[in-house]
């Protein structure tokens, strides 16, 4: 007989007691690709960005989440957040507040570096898409007057897809508050690493013992994609342009482990270009799926 576990998930705005746990939802989600990132940076920008995001929990508030969803205004962090920290703006016992706010404001503003490191990220592996490539290099050049929103959706293996609808109902209805509060969320496009994979020839024999057929070489059809994420499938059908790329980072032994790559399976990622008038349209699609 089947056991049947009654589970309350409860979703929750980001909050800087998530720290660790989200950086380790962040390695996930990047995979053997995550030493190319400052991911502390980027869990911290996640945290602390407390007006749009949703994790998920099933033990309370003080709990780690299971699942994440939230949005980064790329261009903003690129170009208009960072300023070098100033020691005498962070030193109250001998400065005035008036002295420490004119510290604070004529320190110069920097990129940040992990979104740095993922802008040039999607430029390489971009190239082989000229329309694509292109169009990323105009959305996220300084002075660009169309922003783009880079969504980060990473989840624990076994959390249940129907979860994923709600989150991203959220997200839509957080982008339009912060909007109408005056907050840089208008964004033109969302860009979106979806994890994907496709099924190769397995590394490890069953028994190394019977004798292997010869092969003869033949023009085989492109492996087909397959999705982590049931609800990226729906997204990709939207994207205006969409680009697959394989990760730059060989994975270690446990990483090839824990992706079944030796039994059959490479991980990979698809990028996707979406207009902010198709997401709306997709998330209802998302709504009323009757498979989920």
């Amino acid at each position: 007989m089947n056991d049947i576990i009654n589970v309350d998930f409860e979703f929750f705005d980001p909050k800087e007691m998530d720290f660790h746990a989200v950086k380790n939802l962040l390695n996930q989600y990047f995979a053997s690709d995550a030493i190319l990132f400052a991911l502390s940076e980027l869990s911290e920008m996640i945290v602390s960005q407390s007006n749009v995001g949703t994790t998920i929990k099933v033990n309370g508030v003080e709990s780690d989440p299971y699942s994440l969803l939230t949005v980064l205004n790329m261009n903003q962090h690129l170009y208009h957040l960072h300023k070098a920290s100033s020691t005498a703006a962070t030193d109250t016992t001998t400065t005035t507040t008036a002295t420490a706010s004119e510290s604070s404001s004529s320190a110069p503003v920097k990129p940040s570096q992990v979104m740095t490191q993922l802008r040039d990220y999607v430029f390489t592996k971009s190239k082989q898409n000229d329309k694509l490539h292109t169009k990323l290099k105009e959305l996220l050049a300084a002075g660009s007057k169309k922003e783009v929103g880079l969504i980060v959706s990473e989840r624990f293996i076994n959390m249940p897809v129907e979860t994923a609808p709600p989150m991203w109902r959220m997200m839509l209805e957080e982008v339009k508050w912060a909007i109408d509060e005056g907050l840089p969320f208008n964004f033109e496009y969302y860009l979106l690493l979806a994890p994907t994979y496709h099924e190769v020839a397995p590394k490890i024999e069953l028994d190394e013992d019977v004798p292997k057929p010869t092969k003869k070489k033949t023009k085989t059809a492109e492996p087909a994609t397959f999705f982590f994420h049931p609800e990226e499938e729906m997204l990709q059908q939207y994207a205006e342009f969409t680009q697959d790329f394989k990760l730059t980072t060989p994975p270690t032994v446990a990483e090839s482990k824990n992706t079944f790559e030796d039994y059959g399976i490479a991980p990979a990622r698809r990028m996707m270009l979406i207009h902010k008038s198709k997401i709306p349209e997709v998330v209802q699609l998302m709504t009323n799926n009757s498979q989920w």
